[in-house]
């Protein structure tokens, strides 16, 4: 599982922090970077908050997947819109977004991102990203 980027509020780590991280599982929940073409794969997001003001947060958490295919037009974000997930009262959260679009031959780097909207519908610097790496699709 690739570590990524967590951008806070501007507080004290220990008022509020998270880590995220993500991975490419094929279709048994292996992990994957080489896959046979028509094979569909899922990245696995999962964050994590820390500190005191995490039962206050409100809002709701935007996700997407950033799919890049290296050195070919073949680019696209899925889901397009990004997904909104509410808050869940916890400090763990995990999300799957499964890619179908990938084709043969190809190599795709790929980035999941995470964004936060208050309950007023505005952006909040709260989130972050994960290179989770390339997937190689076989002929």
């Amino acid at each position: 599982m690739a570590s990524g980027t967590f951008q806070s509020l501007p507080v004290p780590t220990t008022a509020l922090d998270g880590r995220i991280s993500a991975i490419v599982l094929d279709p048994g929940g292996n992990p994957a970077d080489v896959v046979n073409k028509g094979t569909p794969i899922t990245v696995r997001i999962e964050w994590n908050l820390t500190g005191f003001l995490v039962p206050l947060l409100a809002g709701s958490w935007v996700v997407h997947v950033s799919v890049d295919e290296i050195g070919g037009p073949h680019d696209f974000n899925k889901p397009s819109p990004s997904q909104v997930l509410a808050l869940n009262g916890t400090p763990d959260y995990r999300h799957d977004i499964v890619l179908t679009e990938l084709q043969a031959g190809r190599t795709y780097a790929v980035v999941a991102s995470l964004g936060f909207r208050t309950q007023a519908g505005g952006a909040a610097p709260l989130g972050g990203y994960v290179n989770v790496g390339t997937v190689n699709v076989l002929l």
